[in-house]
C-alpha cells in the first residue's frame, strides 16, 4: 500500500521540476535577448498553462 503513494508523489515531483527548469531556461534566454516581462504577466503566463494541463 504505502509504495504505490510514493511513486505518485515522484512522478508530481519530476514533472514540477520540469516545468521549474524549462521555466529557468526560458527566463535565461529572455535575459540574453534582453527581454522583459512584468511579474503580473509571468503569473497569467503559468495559470495558464496549468489550466491547460488540467
Amino acid at each position: 500500500m504505502l509504495t504505490a503513494n510514493p511513486q505518485t508523489i515522484a512522478e508530481t515531483s519530476d514533472s514540477s521540476k520540469l516545468e521549474l527548469y524549462r521555466l529557468i531556461g526560458e527566463g535565461y534566454r529572455a535575459m540574453q535577448e534582453e527581454r522583459t516581462c512584468t511579474i503580473e504577466e509571468v503569473r497569467k503566463k503559468l495559470e495558464k498553462r496549468r489550466k491547460e494541463r488540467g
